[in-house]
């Protein structure tokens, strides 16, 4: 089912425990049907949406601490292929970008390096006991999600949670022009992707226009993703030094890595400023109004 609210939704917590259901069996349908590595995509992705439904509604939801954190939990123990593979993705995307001319040869003992490391996290008796454990935390989660309760209803469930998003993300987006930081970045990037996934949530309320600025969103995801993982591999790379064989190797990429990095700073930069160019305050008074007429609509 699409990840989204729905007219024939009674209420918003009947909507938020359909949404949460769908997002868990999901994950538990992937972990028993796919391979390793699409079952642990599949199942952190279905983390990530119903973290993003359940700081929609925070302000309204008293298990939202405790819920968060098993979700976010969820997915860490996940994490180990994931890192692995956003190194060796990395690295190959900065080989593939290399000057022409440059001796690609010199990069294969690294790259070798980085698909092991994959291997063994991606094939090991460790990752398919990490998806056992998850499905049945998943399942746990099913169990309780069926007694969420939300403590309003309506635009008063909604409009706090998806404010103060917008609001921080704002605030992260000052401290990204301040001062270049990799965790500036990174708190902008979770920030944004929690907004996408809200307009996700909302498109309802106005196709024509929530729909596009939802698919924009998800174009900026990538972006600030792909500049969240060059960072990840600079820094490794930069730790790395001291035990590298090959100092070229390093003394090469970095300078990639750095430019890369530099080249989606400068599409990110105008990309987060226009859409967060609206106030919190004016956003949700907006959508508030949306939903308003969309809520209207549906009723007659």
């Amino acid at each position: 089912m699409a990840y989204r609210f729905r007219a024939k939704d009674r209420t918003v917590d009947e909507a938020v425990r359909r949404i949460a259901r769908e997002q868990i069996d999901g994950a538990i349908h992937a972990i028993e049907a796919r391979n390793t590595a699409v079952a642990t995509h599949e199942a952190r992705k279905s983390c990530k949406k119903i973290r993003a439904l359940l700081r929609l509604v925070r302000p309204a939801f008293a298990e939202y601490a405790r819920e968060n954190a098993d979700f976010r939990d969820i997915a860490r123990s996940l994490s180990g292929s994931r890192d692995a593979k956003v190194l060796l993705d990395t690295c190959d995307l900065l080989i593939e970008g290399a000057p022409n001319g440059t001796d690609t040869d010199l990069f294969l003992p690294l790259r070798r390096r980085l698909a092991n490391d994959l291997a063994k996290q991606a094939h090991g008796e460790g990752a398919a006991a990490h998806l056992k454990h998850a499905c049945k935390l998943f399942e746990k989660a099913k169990a309780r999600s069926r007694h969420w309760t939300l403590e309003s209803d309506g635009w008063e469930a909604l409009g706090e949670g998806l404010g103060r998003i917008v609001r921080d993300a704002r605030k992260a987006e000052r401290q990204v022009h301040a001062e270049f930081s990799a965790v500036h970045y990174h708190e902008l990037r979770k920030l944004m992707k929690y907004h996408w996934y809200h307009t996700r949530l909302l498109v309802p309320l106005w196709p024509e226009t929530m729909a596009p600025r939802a698919a924009e969103l998800s174009r900026l995801a990538d972006e600030l993703g792909l500049h969240h993982d060059i960072c990840v591999f600079e820094e490794w790379l930069g730790a790395a030094l001291p035990t590298l064989s090959e100092f070229t190797v390093a003394e090469t990429l970095l300078p990639l890595a750095g430019e890369r990095r530099r080249e989606l700073e400068g599409r990110i930069t105008p990309f987060v400023a226009r859409t967060l160019s609206q106030k919190s305050e004016e956003l949700v008074d907006h959508w508030g109004a949306l939903w308003q007429i969309w809520r209207s609509e549906a009723a007659d």
